[in-house]
């Protein structure tokens, strides 16, 4: 008889509230970001919705299946989604957050599931990333890169010394709740080296036991923004400790050789339940007259889902 293993599954409207929360470009100011709700909301108290000010509903709406395969062995699955805009400022602010929302859908459509851990844009200075990001070696002089990124207008360089390798590193922030690291699938991040190639660590760890870890190695191997992809579903390179995802809270970038310069943008991390994010329509409510209010469809789509059978 096979033994089933247990993998929290992933909610879709936790999924579509981090997406459109960590991907949100404020386009310098102009549109600022309204606070995003699920609904209902994670912690089952009742959000005071007057008082958020601009917000957006998260809700799910419903899912349907159908089959794919002649011989009924898989099945695909459409999850709906509506995200509902009330607006108190002003009808443009509305119709920025509808343009927003809709981008970040057709933007991501094939990276659904995505989380932007950090892409640097919301440190002011050096010491507001070095509030952050960390270095245990200390051999390594962390501050924020701004003539140099792949996308916004900042990334974070890492110096290097000659006392021997580095590390850069940071806490999971609570908005990736545990169990997350046991979906977890990808680290995607772009980096580049200041000359020749060096084999880094990315690293998931526990904060309060750094011994407890896995690695996996990349090589860091030009002078621009390339991206590395880290398929954590594979065996890590090196490891200690019996792992038990539902502690590991923190990341970092390792083994960083002395003497050379990194710098580091857009890290995410990706889980695996959908492959697809559809955007559907918009429609704009009309009876109600003391603010501004929407509705955005769209829908998860995941493809080619094995059927469970019984052994």
């Amino acid at each position: 008889m096979t033994t089933l293993t247990y993998t929290p599954r992933g909610l879709p409207t936790e999924l579509l509230k981090n997406l459109v929360d960590t991907y949100w470009d404020t386009r310098g100011g102009n549109i600022p970001k309204p606070t995003i709700i699920e609904k209902p909301p994670p912690d089952y108290q009742r959000a005071d919705l007057r008082n958020d000010g601009d917000h957006l509903l998260v809700s799910l709406e419903g899912q349907s299946t159908e089959y794919v395969s002649v011989a009924f062995q898989h099945v695909a699955r459409t999850v709906n989604l509506d995200v509902q805009l009330n607006v108190f400022t002003s009808r443009q602010k509305f119709y920025d957050y509808v343009d927003e929302v809709q981008r970040i859908i057709f933007a991501k459509q094939f990276n659904p599931t995505d989380y932007l851990l950090d892409g640097f844009e919301s440190y002011a200075n050096t010491a507001a990333v070095q509030a952050v990001w960390g270095d245990t070696t200390t051999n390594s002089t962390i501050s924020l890169l701004t003539n140099a990124r792949k996308y916004g207008t900042n990334s974070v360089r890492v110096v290097v010394g000659s006392g021997g390798n580095g590390e850069i590193y940071r806490a999971l922030p609570t908005t990736v709740p545990n169990p997350y690291p046991r979906r977890l699938q990808q680290i995607r991040f772009f980096g580049k080296i200041d000359s020749s190639s060096d084999v880094i660590g990315v690293t998931l760890r526990q904060s309060t036991n750094r011994n407890l870890y896995r690695t996996w190695n990349t090589t860091i191997d030009t002078t621009s923004f390339k991206q590395y992809v880290i398929n954590i579903d594979t065996t890590a390179d090196s490891s200690n400790g019996t792992w038990d995802p539902t502690v590991i809270d923190e990341i970092a970038f390792t083994n960083l050789a002395a003497n050379r310069t990194f710098d580091i943008d857009h890290v995410d991390l990706a889980t695996n339940e959908f492959q697809f994010l559809q955007f559907n329509s918009y429609r704009e409510n009309v009876d109600t007259f003391n603010y501004f209010s929407g509705n955005v469809k769209c829908a998860y789509r995941s493809h080619g889902d094995p059927v469970d059978t019984l052994q």
